[in-house]
């Protein structure tokens, strides 16, 4: 070979050097690249419409409060917010949609003690895992229920209604469309010994309306629905569930007071499906957490009777499996058999 053709070493140096800085900037433009494609769907998010799924008919007390914060989430990040009621099997068929809806942060759902604490002792076989299956956001807040009973009852008070029904053992019917209308009757039963039989819903206003119609005797209602029924007058307020008296009814009784060691309350919480991007759930998270620090927010969940509670992630995580354990001692104690 001709030796002027030969590349000098010098040359030859300089080409590998060349080629070696070409090979090393192209695999960190890739590197960058692939790192920014990585971040770009939680920073950009969200960049389109998200959907709270609630897990029960409209009317009660998850599909408000749902529908509250999804007002305030779509304000804050300018997209819609789409609140979606999915009813039936006891909150089941909503839970199991969001459980295998993609994990992306655009499908959430308006969790309760009911769908991710009851019904894991309510049923045999639940078609999904209350906590592997699901990212848990956050609480909105702690709330109880009311019994009451129709305006024109002969039932004036909680004595009354344990009286009438140890009289009438096979002729007081309570109407229930979720575990927190269902636990609170049944073991107000247990534990006073007054005779009742449950009587499923779909949902609270078809419960309502048998109330109403003289078909049930007594309700035991979440807060935030008895308001407007007991405002308008259509109800009689018997006594609370919780361990103390509401603020708003200051004139109704605790049932705690005439039957010491009866309490039982509720808590509505934010989830998403397993898998859904830290970061994402993290946006979420501050956006709830911004939400009950807000006057304007904090005030309309009050005044739907329901005590906001902020906690870390990790502290939600933790109380979402107390209550798990808690709502199985209560299906114990009321003697209802998981179906």
């Amino acid at each position: 070979m001709n030796k002027e053709l030969m590349p000098s070493h010098t040359t030859f140096l300089y080409y590998f050097r060349h080629t070696l800085l070409h090979s090393v900037c192209a695999l960190w433009l890739l590197s960058v690249t692939g790192i920014a494609q990585a971040q770009t769907p939680a920073q950009s998010y969200p960049s389109q419409p998200i959907k709270i799924v609630i897990p029960f008919a409209p009317g009660g007390s998850s599909d408000i409060v749902g529908r509250v914060f999804g007002q305030y989430l779509a304000d804050f990040t300018k997209q819609a917010v789409v609140a979606d009621n999915k009813a039936g099997g006891n909150g089941i068929i909503g839970t199991q949609f969001v459980k295998a809806a993609a994990p992306d942060g655009y499908t959430l759902e308006l969790t309760t003690n009911t769908t991710h604490a009851a019904n894991v002792s309510l049923y045999k076989k639940l078609p999904y895992d209350a906590m592997k299956d699901f990212e848990h956001i956050g609480m909105f807040g702690l709330s109880a229920s009311v019994a009451v009973v129709a305006k024109d009852s002969k039932i004036k008070s909680i004595v009354d209604l344990v009286a009438y029904a140890k009289a009438n053992p096979d002729k007081v019917f309570y109407g229930y469309y979720n575990s927190a209308s269902q636990m609170t009757a049944a073991l107000f039963s247990v534990r006073t010994g007054a005779p009742m039989t449950g009587v499923p819903y779909k949902a609270i206003s078809n419960a309502t309306t048998d109330l109403l119609g003289g078909q049930l005797q007594v309700l035991f209602m979440e807060y935030l629905p008895a308001l407007p029924q007991i405002k308008g007058g259509n109800v009689l307020p018997l006594g609370v569930t919780a361990g103390k008296r509401y603020k708003a009814w200051p004139q109704v009784p605790a049932i705690a007071e005439s039957y010491p060691g009866y309490e039982i309350g509720f808590h509505l919480g934010l989830a998403a499906p397993a898998g859904t991007p830290t970061p994402v759930i993290d946006k979420l998270h501050g956006w709830l957490t911004q939400a009950l620090a807000d006057p304007v927010f904090k005030q309309r969940l009050d005044d739907l009777g329901m005590e906001p509670m902020t906690m870390s992630r990790e502290d939600y995580r933790v109380y979402s499996a107390k209550e798990i354990t808690r709502w199985a001692e209560f299906v114990k104690a009321s003697g209802v058999e998981p179906q």
